[in-house]
């Protein structure tokens, strides 16, 4: 078999496998990376978020003894009520938030008493605004801390923004005793500048992100030329491949052209030597005997009769004639030839027997006229292969849709080493003959979608069992 060289292009041919698991291994890489980025920018994020609360934790817990030790608890003692709106105490906490602060990476401190009023800002334009209520502003106020990360909208900021962390810290009065907490009496919101270490860790995913898709750019591209390599040598062996197939046909072409013409030198050599040979010996006679020119005459007739149908199964085996595919009565074919054969039988002495089919009537999808041909040929064969008194049976029968015929002989039978030679063009085990009749009969079945098969035991008879697709008729 030939193989389809353009298979092996880049649609198709044995590496469309190899071409599948690269293209959806790209596809699974492409997503893990995908996810592994999310999962990791996820992960830093936290990271940079829990370092941010836990930095503002610590700066909001000393900011609060400080301020409550140092402004708060004075003002307490001595009975005087917090007013920011006062300078000197408004003076006072905005030193002591700075002293404490200096230095510290803090963009921005905000104070927010129980009524939600900011009564002070590192910003002093915020201070006496009201803050707007959120869910970190009410947890603080409930006691526990929160922080959380925003990006900040202001029009000066870098193109992508700047990422603030934002921590709500309770307020308490100090207690002095480590297990007893105090009231809580405003919160303290602190907010850094987070975009530097946030923009390290885009950068980092990004980085990370960029050198896995390169990585898989690289060996994809690489699979890919591996590929289309195998492919063009896959497809430089086809071609080659094909062309010595190439070779080996016409030299089987050949060596068949050859052993036909020698077969059909030998065939028509012998009858034409005897035509030859009576014809000289009639020329040479003066005066010849009339029986002796009729004798002459017959056997002259009968090798000229010999030759033509020599030429005739050659012809057939040549160009053989698609069917008329039709529904017939198989039973018309067999008798037809039993007609025709009447003479062939009753001279050597061969008794014809068919089977009674019950009232069934055989009708087949065919070609009359083929399948007329075919069984003569097997009707031929099998009067060659008995001697005289021979029992020669045709036997119709229906059998899984089918219409099976069995032409069964009491002749010699055939050799077991030569039953799978005996549909070969010009196998032939008679003495004279030109070894296409089985192959003729064997290409008209074929032709009519059925099977011929054959059992045979030497000495004793063979069947040759015709299988025939079942037609309904007209």
């Amino acid at each position: 078999m030939i193989p389809d060289t353009t298979a092996a292009g880049i649609g198709g041919g044995p590496f469309r496998l190899v071409k599948y698991f690269i293209f959806s291994g790209f596809v699974v890489i492409a997503i893990v990376t995908a996810l592994m980025g999310a999962f990791l920018y996820s992960k830093s994020v936290e990271t940079l978020l829990r370092s941010a609360d836990s930095y503002a934790r610590l700066v909001s817990e000393n900011l609060n003894y400080n301020i409550y030790v140092g402004f708060y608890a004075p003002l307490k003692s001595r009975g005087i009520p917090v007013d920011l709106r006062k300078w000197d105490q408004f003076g006072a906490l905005d030193s002591l938030i700075k002293d404490f602060t200096y230095g510290l990476k803090i963009q921005r401190i905000k104070i927010i008493d129980r009524q939600r009023k900011i009564i002070y800002s590192s910003e002093y334009d915020l201070i006496g605004k009201e803050e707007p209520r959120n869910n970190a502003l009410e947890s603080a106020l409930g006691g526990k801390d929160v922080t959380h990360i925003r990006q900040d909208s202001n029009p000066e900021a870098r193109w992508y923004g700047q990422r603030m962390t934002e921590t709500y810290y309770p307020l308490r009065e100090v207690t002095g005793n480590y297990w007893m907490l105090g009231n809580i009496y405003g919160v303290i919101q602190i907010t850094q500048d987070v975009t530097d270490q946030y923009t390290s860790v885009q950068r980092s995913i990004v980085a990370i992100i960029v050198v896995a898709v390169g990585l898989m750019a690289f060996l994809f591209i690489a699979l890919i030329l591996i590929v289309r390599r195998g492919e063009r040598i896959l497809l430089l062996r086809a071609r080659e491949q094909k062309h010595l197939e190439e070779q080996l046909q016409q030299s089987e072409k050949l060596a068949s052209i050859g052993q036909m013409v020698a077969t059909i030198a030998h065939e028509i050599r012998n009858p034409l030597g005897i035509v030859k040979s009576s014809a000289e010996m009639l020329v040479k006679k003066t005066n010849p005997d009339p029986a002796r020119v009729r004798k002459l005459s017959g056997v002259i007739v009968e090798e000229a009769t010999r030759l033509s149908n020599i030429l005739t199964d050659f012809l057939d085996f040549a160009r053989p004639r698609s069917p008329e595919l039709k529904p017939i009565d198989v039973r018309d074919a067999i008798s037809r030839v039993r007609d025709n054969l009447i003479q062939e039988t009753d001279a050597r002495r061969i008794t014809w027997k068919d089977n009674d089919l019950n009232g069934l009537v055989p009708i087949v999808m065919g070609d009359r006229d083929l399948l007329y041909q075919a069984f003569l040929n097997m009707a031929i064969n099998a009067f060659e292969a008995m001697q005289s008194d021979g029992v020669f049976a045709v036997t119709v029968t229906p059998e899984n849709g089918t219409i099976r015929i069995d032409f069964s002989d009491t002749g010699q039978g055939i050799k077991p080493e030569d039953i799978p030679r005996i549909f070969t063009p010009f196998f032939t085990t008679h003495e004279m003959g030109t070894g296409l009749g089985l192959s003729v009969v064997h290409n008209i079945i074929a032709a009519h979608n059925g099977e011929i098969t054959v059992s045979s035991r030497e000495g004793e008879g063979t069947v040759f069992s015709v299988f025939l697709p079942a037609g309904g008729a007209d």
